[in-house]
């Protein structure tokens, strides 16, 4: 399905029923992202899940990526289908925008899940960032020709804007995000951080995103990269859903 927005044309999918619970992808993701999650957790809530500008079949716009108009555009989705409050779950660039969505409208956000997160792009190990500076088309179809491979195929823009798209993101994880521990602090939202234990962002910076969120929980998945809710989906699925179906919230 699509729904139109300020200056673009949004694709989404919906499962399942109850509370909404939104579904945030990562950076050249689509909702296929969530692809070992959405059954599971559509036997509890109503699961939306959306594209944004330059992701899966929504088209790109003239406009460079930053996760500030990443979240204005989820503010703009929620609202263009009158959702009101939404459980939110992000995977990697979307943990960043769904951070920036609490922080910017609390009103929006019943609870927040980030999984795999980042508040601030000079954390990352030097490695890592010059890893980012070498991308290039060619060794993206090398490395992650599945993700190329969606893009391709769902893409409006087509195949060849895929280099467009490469160099946005990579503009987009050099500069940003810069997300401050006095920003973090605002969010009222009921919070879970997850990891992986051989994640590639410094366990210390998850860490402060976990102590920087008043009352926030902290749940590290053993054996498991920046990819973990698809190398160990049950234990994901099982962590996300004891935090989103709690009675109570625990004590501070």
């Amino acid at each position: 399905m699509y729904v139109r927005l300020t200056n673009s044309r949004v694709y989404y999918e919906t499962s399942g029923g109850g509370e909404p619970l939104l579904l945030l992808h990562g950076g050249f993701g689509t909702v296929e992202d969530f692809a070992s999650q959405t059954p599971e957790l559509a036997k509890h809530f109503r699961i939306i899940a959306f594209e944004r500008p330059g992701h899966g079949h929504t088209a790109d716009t003239s406009e460079p990526f930053s996760f500030e108009t990443m979240a204005e555009v989820t503010v703009d989705f929620i609202e263009a289908l009158k959702l009101g409050a939404v459980n939110l779950v992000g995977w990697s660039d979307g943990a960043i925008v769904a951070l920036l969505v609490a922080i910017s409208r609390p009103d929006m956000v019943m609870r927040l899940v980030s999984v795999g997160g980042l508040f601030d792009t000079n954390a990352q190990s030097k490695e890592d960032l010059n890893w980012i500076r070498l991308l290039t088309p060619e060794s993206l179809r090398k490395s992650a020709s599945p993700l190329v491979k969606r893009h391709d195929e769902a893409s409006p823009d087509g195949p060849a804007h895929f280099p467009v798209v490469v160099e946005k993101t990579k503009r987009l994880w050099l500069n940003e995000p810069n997300i401050t521990k006095e920003e973090l602090a605002k969010i009222s939202a009921p919070t879970l951080v997850i990891a992986g234990d051989r994640e590639a962002i410094p366990i210390e910076h998850t860490l402060e995103l976990f102590r920087s969120i008043k009352g926030a929980q902290l749940c590290i998945i053993p054996g498991t990269t920046h990819f973990l809710l698809s190398e160990k989906p049950d234990m994901a699925n099982k962590a996300i859903l004891d935090f989103l179906t709690a009675k109570k919230k625990p004590k501070k």
